[in-house]
Protein backbone atom coordinates (compact mmCIF):
# COMPACT_ATOMS: atom_id res chain seq x y z
CA UNK A 1 0.00 0.00 0.00
CA UNK A 2 1.40 3.08 -1.02
CA UNK A 3 1.74 6.11 1.95
CA UNK A 4 -0.77 8.35 -0.34
CA UNK A 5 -3.49 5.74 0.24
CA UNK A 6 -3.13 5.25 3.57
CA UNK A 7 -3.01 9.01 4.52
CA UNK A 8 -6.73 9.82 2.23
CA UNK A 9 -7.99 6.98 4.16
CA UNK A 10 -7.01 8.13 7.48
CA UNK A 11 -8.08 11.60 6.38
CA UNK A 12 -11.65 10.40 5.42
CA UNK A 13 -11.47 8.73 8.90
CA UNK A 14 -10.29 12.06 10.71
CA UNK A 15 -12.64 14.21 8.65
CA UNK A 16 -15.65 11.93 9.60
CA UNK A 17 -14.89 11.76 13.23
CA UNK A 18 -14.04 15.58 13.72
CA UNK A 19 -17.00 16.63 11.65
CA UNK A 20 -19.71 14.72 10.56
CA UNK A 21 -19.48 12.72 14.14
CA UNK A 22 -20.28 15.47 16.44
CA UNK A 23 -22.44 17.24 14.34
CA UNK A 24 -25.11 15.04 13.79
CA UNK A 25 -27.64 14.66 16.74
CA UNK A 26 -29.44 11.50 14.91
CA UNK A 27 -28.30 8.27 16.41
CA UNK A 28 -29.11 6.47 13.09
CA UNK A 29 -27.18 8.91 11.44
CA UNK A 30 -24.38 8.50 14.16
CA UNK A 31 -24.71 4.59 13.72
CA UNK A 32 -23.60 4.85 9.96
CA UNK A 33 -20.83 6.75 10.30
CA UNK A 34 -19.40 4.32 12.75
CA UNK A 35 -19.89 1.84 10.09
CA UNK A 36 -18.10 3.41 7.59
CA UNK A 37 -15.57 4.26 9.64
CA UNK A 38 -14.97 0.14 10.76
CA UNK A 39 -15.17 -0.28 7.58
CA UNK A 40 -12.58 2.09 6.10
CA UNK A 41 -10.14 1.20 8.91
CA UNK A 42 -10.62 -3.10 7.25
CA UNK A 43 -9.92 -1.76 4.38
CA UNK A 44 -6.53 0.03 5.38
CA UNK A 45 -5.57 -3.00 6.98
CA UNK A 46 -6.43 -5.15 4.05
CA UNK A 47 -4.68 -3.15 1.47
CA UNK A 48 -1.67 -2.75 4.05
CA UNK A 49 -1.41 -6.24 4.24
CA UNK A 50 2.00 -7.60 3.98
CA UNK A 51 4.30 -10.10 4.92
CA UNK A 52 5.73 -7.99 7.49
CA UNK A 53 3.55 -9.81 10.36
CA UNK A 54 3.87 -12.96 8.60
CA UNK A 55 7.80 -12.82 8.79
CA UNK A 56 7.44 -12.10 12.21
CA UNK A 57 5.39 -15.16 13.60
CA UNK A 58 7.82 -17.21 11.29
CA UNK A 59 11.36 -15.34 13.07
CA UNK A 60 9.35 -16.04 16.51
CA UNK A 61 8.79 -19.95 15.81
CA UNK A 62 12.23 -20.22 14.72
CA UNK A 63 13.12 -18.31 17.84
CA UNK A 64 10.91 -20.44 19.92
CA UNK A 65 12.46 -23.91 18.12
CA UNK A 66 15.83 -23.32 18.66
CA UNK A 67 15.13 -22.78 22.51
CA UNK A 68 13.22 -25.54 22.71
CA UNK A 69 15.96 -27.78 20.98
CA UNK A 70 18.93 -25.98 23.97
CA UNK A 71 16.38 -26.81 26.74
CA UNK A 72 14.93 -30.22 25.67
CA UNK A 73 18.96 -31.01 25.27
CA UNK A 74 18.48 -34.07 24.13
CA UNK A 75 15.18 -35.56 25.24
CA UNK A 76 13.16 -37.19 22.74
CA UNK A 77 10.64 -34.44 21.58
CA UNK A 78 8.29 -34.48 18.80
CA UNK A 79 10.18 -33.30 15.73
CA UNK A 80 11.37 -29.61 15.55
CA UNK A 81 12.39 -28.16 12.26
CA UNK A 82 15.78 -27.19 11.53
CA UNK A 83 15.45 -22.95 11.57
CA UNK A 84 15.72 -20.61 9.45
CA UNK A 85 12.75 -22.00 7.68
CA UNK A 86 12.70 -19.01 5.58
CA UNK A 87 14.66 -18.27 2.55
CA UNK A 88 15.74 -14.57 2.21
CA UNK A 89 14.32 -14.17 -1.15
CA UNK A 90 10.59 -15.53 -0.06
CA UNK A 91 8.29 -12.83 -0.60
CA UNK A 92 5.17 -15.03 -1.23
CA UNK A 93 2.33 -13.72 1.31
CA UNK A 94 0.88 -17.17 0.70
CA UNK A 95 3.58 -19.34 0.68
CA UNK A 96 4.77 -17.64 4.13
CA UNK A 97 1.84 -18.15 5.92
CA UNK A 98 1.55 -21.58 5.33
CA UNK A 99 4.84 -22.11 6.61
CA UNK A 100 3.72 -20.12 10.03
CA UNK A 101 0.74 -22.10 10.05
CA UNK A 102 2.82 -25.31 9.79
CA UNK A 103 4.62 -23.87 12.65
CA UNK A 104 1.90 -23.33 14.73
CA UNK A 105 0.79 -26.80 13.94
CA UNK A 106 4.52 -27.66 15.22
CA UNK A 107 4.35 -25.47 18.04
CA UNK A 108 0.83 -27.50 19.32
CA UNK A 109 2.30 -30.94 19.15
CA UNK A 110 5.47 -29.34 21.49
CA UNK A 111 3.12 -27.85 23.72
CA UNK A 112 1.10 -31.12 24.02
CA UNK A 113 4.19 -33.20 24.89
CA UNK A 114 5.54 -30.66 26.89
CA UNK A 115 2.61 -30.39 29.35
CA UNK A 116 1.99 -34.08 28.98
CA UNK A 117 3.63 -37.34 31.18
CA UNK A 118 5.92 -38.34 28.94
CA UNK A 119 7.81 -34.66 28.97
CA UNK A 120 7.67 -34.63 32.19
CA UNK A 121 8.84 -38.25 33.26
CA UNK A 122 12.05 -37.11 31.60
CA UNK A 123 12.47 -34.16 33.41
CA UNK A 124 9.31 -32.04 35.01
CA UNK A 125 11.53 -28.61 35.66
CA UNK A 126 12.64 -28.52 32.08
CA UNK A 127 9.11 -29.68 30.68
CA UNK A 128 7.45 -27.16 32.80
CA UNK A 129 10.31 -24.40 31.21
CA UNK A 130 9.52 -25.74 27.74
CA UNK A 131 5.80 -25.36 28.61
CA UNK A 132 5.93 -21.89 29.61
CA UNK A 133 8.14 -20.97 26.40
CA UNK A 134 5.79 -22.13 24.39
CA UNK A 135 3.14 -20.40 25.74
CA UNK A 136 5.04 -16.80 25.56
CA UNK A 137 5.69 -17.70 22.24
CA UNK A 138 1.99 -18.26 21.62
CA UNK A 139 1.21 -14.87 23.32
CA UNK A 140 3.85 -13.28 21.15
CA UNK A 141 2.56 -14.53 17.96
CA UNK A 142 -1.21 -13.25 18.82
CA UNK A 143 0.74 -10.25 19.86
CA UNK A 144 1.56 -9.47 16.41
CA UNK A 145 -1.81 -10.98 14.96
CA UNK A 146 -3.99 -8.67 16.88
CA UNK A 147 -1.74 -5.63 15.23
CA UNK A 148 -3.13 -6.48 12.23
CA UNK A 149 -6.64 -6.74 13.49
CA UNK A 150 -9.33 -3.46 13.29
CA UNK A 151 -10.69 -2.60 16.46
CA UNK A 152 -13.90 -3.52 17.37
CA UNK A 153 -16.63 -1.59 15.99
CA UNK A 154 -18.44 -1.12 19.41
CA UNK A 155 -15.58 -0.19 20.94
CA UNK A 156 -14.98 2.86 18.01
CA UNK A 157 -18.49 3.61 18.83
CA UNK A 158 -18.01 3.70 22.31
CA UNK A 159 -14.78 5.65 22.86
CA UNK A 160 -15.50 7.54 19.61
CA UNK A 161 -11.73 7.76 19.10
CA UNK A 162 -9.82 6.53 16.34
CA UNK A 163 -7.74 4.51 19.14
CA UNK A 164 -10.66 2.48 20.76
CA UNK A 165 -10.33 4.27 23.94
CA UNK A 166 -12.60 6.71 25.74
CA UNK A 167 -13.68 10.07 24.03
CA UNK A 168 -11.75 12.83 26.56
CA UNK A 169 -14.58 14.97 28.33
Amino acid sequence: MSASFERLVDGIIDALQIHVVPNSDDDFVRGQVFSAIYALNGLKLAADWKVGPLLEQVRLQDDTFAAVERLADGAAHPEIPATPRLASDISDAAAIEALRDEGDRRLGQLLLWASGADARAVNRDTAAGIERLLRRSICDQLKVELATTPKLMLQQIAGGERDGGAAQG
